[in-house]
């Protein structure tokens, strides 16, 4: 069960980490929607397995040591990097432990992606991968670096992230032709798109392992909580232009702000 009331603050929209203990058991393990989502996951991988399985030569004793630490928390034996590919349902990524090259991408296997994509970013340090998200580098550039050096051992953390889209989708790589969000954006046919976010030191390589997993949830199921509509509806209105756009908002932000203000208002009589 999702918590959208601790994703979304009562405040306007801001950066930050929001950092909590992470359990690797619950967040690899397979959810009810495992049997559909891990045969995508196959298909993905048998025709497009250069998008979304990419590992760099300096990677394969951390790739080795990633995959075994996932396969653990789910107590099954040690595999190949492309057999857990495709075993898990989350997309993985891990990154150099070396924080003088800022942690840059090393390996990892995204087959659904929001829209980025891993071989554009593969062998480019942290400042670099986030270099797109308008405003990030300035607000929590240096708390991502500071949370990298001095992530231990035993001890994970998970964070939220989350997106509108008008494509329920759980690959958007930007080589597909995802529908766009526009001024027809509404309620019933806006899906939140939401990623949980796992992250923990690799004991014996050093290196951080990303795990993320996406699940897609319609706005009007999330907005039948009037609380959580109007905090939504706040963050979207005080969003900058520029964040905006960059999450494809241009034209679907200010009737997405009016049908969550309604609903907002309406569930409260």
């Amino acid at each position: 069960m999702i918590d959208w009331l601790r994703i979304f603050p009562d405040s306007d929209h801001r950066l930050q980490m929001t950092l909590r203990p992470g359990d690797a058991t619950r967040f690899w393990q397979h959810s009810e929607e495992a049997e559909s989502v891990l045969a995508e996951r196959r298909q993905w991988l048998a025709t497009h397995r250069e998008r979304h399985l990419l590992l760099l030569p300096e990677a394969e004793e951390a790739v080795r040591e990633a995959v075994a630490f996932i396969m653990t928390s789910i107590h099954r034996p040690a595999c190949s990097p492309e057999h857990a590919a495709a075993a898990v349902e989350p997309d993985w990524v891990v990154l150099s432990g070396d924080a003088e090259r800022s942690h840059p991408v090393i390996g990892g296997a995204v087959i659904f992606p929001s829209s980025w994509a891993l071989e554009e970013k593969i062998g480019r340090p942290m400042h670099e991968v986030h270099a797109p998200v308008p405003g990030l580098q300035t607000a929590i550039g240096s708390q991502i670096s500071a949370f990298l050096g001095r992530l231990t051992p035993n001890a994970p953390r998970e964070r939220d992230n989350w997106g509108l889209s008008a494509d329920p989708s759980l690959n958007h790589h930007p080589a597909l032709a995802i529908r766009q969000m526009d001024a027809g954006a509404t309620l019933e046919n806006t899906w939140l798109r939401h990623e949980r976010q796992f992250l923990a030191r690799l004991p014996i390589t050093n290196a951080i392992l990303f795990g993320i997993r996406v699940t897609n949830h319609r706005l009007d199921d999330v907005a039948a909580s009037p609380e959580v509509a109007k905090r939504l509806a706040r963050i979207l209105a005080s969003m900058s232009d520029e964040f905006a756009g960059y999450k494809g908002l241009h034209t679907a932000r200010a009737p997405l702000v009016a049908a969550l203000t309604r609903a907002a208002a309406s569930s409260r009589t």
